[in-house]
């Protein structure tokens, strides 16, 4: 089993400090992922020289575009200095020197910059209102975006795989800047908020078919005021000091939707399905020879509502799950799961010798894991289900005490 790491272009910068890639080789690690499309953020870097609270820069990309990305523009970082390599072929080129891999790491959809410049390419809610982080995969100009960024990656020399993070639409739950709500979060009232009317949503949704028939702009209106209504009912009517629901999963949150709006609401899954599919468009990738994954989280996997995995496992070399905030015995529960099947997608499983390979991303912090043993459970889980790579999340965001104990626990 691999280890690796995910890193951002300063930390690489500041790495020679601490005995630079070599070092990261010698504590076991195989590979590098770094950072190259990323959205804003405030981070604590503990061991930076120079600075300990990063304000990031939003929707940047910390390589040199040159492909034809169309309305939706990347923007260079500040990273990415005249008269010297870019961070990503940097890497490409030192990493295998020091005995390590490299991976670029993309997230796609995720883009404030973007959303706030191009509001007709987001995600929109039943009400009308935009999410300006959340880029719609239905827009032609979001495809387009997405298969530049994955041709230009994959022409770096050097490069061994690109991680999609962020491939399909960003619902309510994702956090905003200050988020203010008295209501407690839950499956229902997110579901109902994250379901996209944008234009390219509706028209794709009036023409998917239901009984052989298409659904027609028509039953798309009456559902987005059913949802709109459904909302006003929960939240306008509702009693913010009352407990929230029990969780549903995924199966649940299927019946009730069926059971509140009528069995065709679920074409509204389906197209979420093949919205996702749009956007792994990765032939450039594989005519270079260099591997895809595609990245999920626990909710998603949870809920079934983000990434459909076992429909991904049919395009991509690798499956990632990221446990960023859940414990040991959430990981027991989600790991099974990973690339089970799904309604949505009516092709078969693909049998075991053919599946990507799995990957694990986890932060080694506590309260989820506050002892070595904590990280031996996670560790033993990934050996018994198969997993290829354990990634430690992040170089830059954790104390070397606490890398180097990680990824000696680990790579025992």
């Amino acid at each position: 089993m691999d280890l690796a790491i995910y890193a951002h272009p300063w930390d690489l910068r500041a790495l020679p400090a601490h005995g630079g890639l070599q070092r990261l080789r010698e504590l076991g690690f195989a590979e590098v992922a770094l950072a190259v499309s990323y959205h804003a953020g405030r981070w604590l870097t503990p061991w930076q020289p120079d600075s300990m609270v990063r304000f990031l820069e939003d929707g940047t990309v910390h390589y040199r575009p040159q492909g034809d990305y169309g309305l939706l523009q990347p923007k260079v970082s500040s990273e990415v200095r005249d008269g010297e390599p870019s961070p990503l072929e940097w890497l490409c080129e030192h990493a295998p020197a020091a005995g390590l891999r490299a991976r670029a790491w993309a997230v796609l959809t995720h883009n404030t910059r973007l959303g706030e410049l191009h509001p007709e390419c987001c995600v929109q809610n039943a009400f009308g209102d935009r999410y300006p982080y959340s880029l719609c995969p239905s827009s032609e100009h979001v495809q387009r975006y997405v298969a530049a960024m994955i041709a230009d990656l994959a022409a770096h020399r050097g490069l061994h795989a690109i991680e999609l993070e962020a491939i399909a639409p960003i619902g309510h739950r994702h956090n905003s800047h200050h988020d203010k709500s008295s209501f407690a979060s839950e499956v229902w009232s997110d579901a109902l908020l994250s379901a996209c009317f944008c234009a390219a949503c509706t028209a794709a949704l009036a023409a998917l078919k239901y009984e052989n028939r298409p659904l027609g702009a028509a039953r798309v209106a009456e559902l987005r005021s059913q949802f709109a209504a459904a909302l006003r009912r929960r939240f306008a009517d509702g009693d913010c000091m009352q407990p929230p629901e029990p969780k549903l999963d995924r199966q649940q949150l299927l019946d009730r939707l069926r059971a509140e709006f009528g069995a065709e609401v679920l074409v509204t899954a389906v197209l979420r399905f093949a919205m996702t599919m749009r956007l792994l468009q990765i032939k450039p990738a594989l005519q270079a020879g260099v591997r895809v994954c595609a990245q999920t989280n626990y909710d998603a996997l949870r809920q079934g509502a983000a990434l459909l995995m076992p429909a991904v496992a049919h395009v991509v070399q690798e499956a990632a799950l990221t446990v960023y905030g859940e414990k040991a015995a959430e990981v027991a529960q989600a790991m099974p799961h990973l690339l089970a099947a799904r309604s949505e997608d009516t092709r078969p499983p693909l049998p075991k010798e053919q599946q990507p390979a799995l990957r694990l991303c986890l932060h080694p912090r506590a309260p989820q894991y506050a002892s070595d043993d904590d990280l031996r459970l996670v560790r033993d889980l990934c050996k018994q289900h198969g997993v290829g790579t354990i990634a430690i999340y992040h170089l830059g965001l954790l104390p070397w005490r606490t890398i180097e104990r990680a990824a000696r626990v680990l790579s025992a």
